[in-house]
């Protein structure tokens, strides 16, 4: 008898549930759609890929994220951007979130990981002690991978890694509280995708670094300070204003290659996208997944000796330049740009940001101020004092210039 009304209710009532239907199928598509649209701060994070993830720094804070959606750009941005870019409030500030890759790049990582582990993909929440590998040495050989085998920088450490651990210091410092496994593993996956936190905190923009502030990471997110408008945004903007911020751009050229007495740090992928400008018209460098640092303390003898990755001590000759000052190679003509990582990492000094800034800097932006330091690096003497004459004023930064380098 109750099959008997189940089966009228279906046969004549049907026109009337099937809208319904219709309408749950739609409200639940349109969740799907805005979810991926909107993504929460807590999606965002993936905690459930940690270890494997960027640590949890600031995850006891990351409720006190909001995200802004009320920007088309940054709709646009998390849609079609490459590095799944994200813009917030943090303490009545703006902040920028990123993921540091594009989701095929993290996927990839997670495909890779889950096979080590012997799990199916994708694989959560797995427990530390699954972790086997030796992942300090697994750190190690990605910073000091052969140039000749792989020239996609990231973050390399040449010629020797005998001082990581100093490198390492001020990030050492962050995670003192972290267990040691977990905190290589955060390492390890840094070094992997994009180490710009780690350079975030070697060079910390409280120690004067023309770098964001880093606030930390929660999972697969990171929050850095919201510096300002990318460089491109000032082309056309007023000559004193540019002029203020081009002499940031060379003192941030100058405290790449000096300012630490342990380390150069080179730049490699230095473009206008990847500078914003603050409100005081200086210059900070947004985008630091791809870096050069070159130790400038090996042994000053003949030898020196460097860890290698099974822990065995090999001597190795000191590079034949290596008390020369490394120079890049002037090209006359638009878009001629090329350096060499493995030349920047056999001299103690190279004069690569200082070139780089000019070179990449001067198609747009205060073309006599950056053509001047052009020539100055490749010693054209006759040209540069043409340009002396017509544009008197960069004659202090000629001197500011070599009073630095002699």
């Amino acid at each position: 008898m109750i099959l008997y009304y189940i089966h009228n209710i279906f046969r004549f009532k049907k026109w009337k549930i099937l809208p319904l239907i219709g309408i749950c199928i739609l409200a639940l598509r349109i969740n799907i759609i805005l979810q991926s649209l909107y993504p929460s701060v807590t999606q965002l994070t993936e905690l459930q890929k940690c270890p494997a993830c960027y640590g949890v720094s600031a995850c006891h804070n990351i409720h006190k994220v909001d995200l802004l959606w009320n920007d088309v750009n940054a709709i646009i941005s998390h849609l079609f951007g490459v590095k799944n870019v994200f813009f917030g409030t943090y303490n009545q500030s703006k902040v920028v979130l990123k993921k540091l890759a594009h989701s095929s790049e993290l996927k990839a990582l997670d495909i890779t990981l889950c096979n080590e582990l012997h799990l199916g993909y994708p694989c959560s929440n797995v427990p530390l002690d699954k972790y086997k590998a030796d992942f300090y040495n697994l750190i190690r050989k990605i910073i000091t991978s052969d140039f000749s085998k792989d020239d996609t920088s990231r973050l390399r450490l040449c010629p020797t890694i005998r001082h990581l651990d100093d490198l390492f210091y001020n990030v050492h410092l962050n995670n003192k509280h972290i267990d040691p496994t977990q905190y290589l593993i955060n390492l390890w996956t840094l070094v992997s995708i994009n180490p710009e936190p780690l350079i975030l905190q070697i060079l910390s923009a409280e120690n004067g670094w023309p770098v964001p502030r880093y606030f930390g990471a929660c999972g697969r997110i990171i929050i850095e300070e919201y510096v300002g408008l990318p460089l491109s945004d000032y082309y056309d903007k007023s000559w004193i204003q540019r002029v203020k911020i081009a002499s940031s751009l060379l003192n941030a050229a100058y405290l790449f290659t000096f300012k630490n007495e342990m380390f150069g740090f080179y730049l490699t992928d230095i473009s206008a996208d990847n500078i914003a400008v603050d409100h005081e018209n200086v210059a900070k460098f947004i985008d630091l997944e791809n870096i050069i640092i070159v130790d400038k303390n090996i042994s000053q003898g003949k030898h020196f000796l460097v860890i290698k990755i099974f822990m065995k001590f090999v001597e190795f000759v000191e590079p034949k330049d290596w008390q020369k000052i490394h120079n890049t190679i002037y090209f006359d003509c638009p878009n001629c740009f090329a350096f060499s990582s493995k030349d920047i990492c056999n001299h103690h000094l190279s004069d690569h940001n200082y070139y780089t800034i000019c070179q990449e800097m001067k198609i747009h932006f205060l073309v006599d101020f950056f053509m001047m330091y052009l020539l100055i690096l490749s010693s054209n003497i006759r040209i540069l004092k043409i340009y002396c004459n017509n544009v008197p004023f960069l004659v202090l930064l000629i001197l500011e210039y070599f009073l630095v380098n002699n």
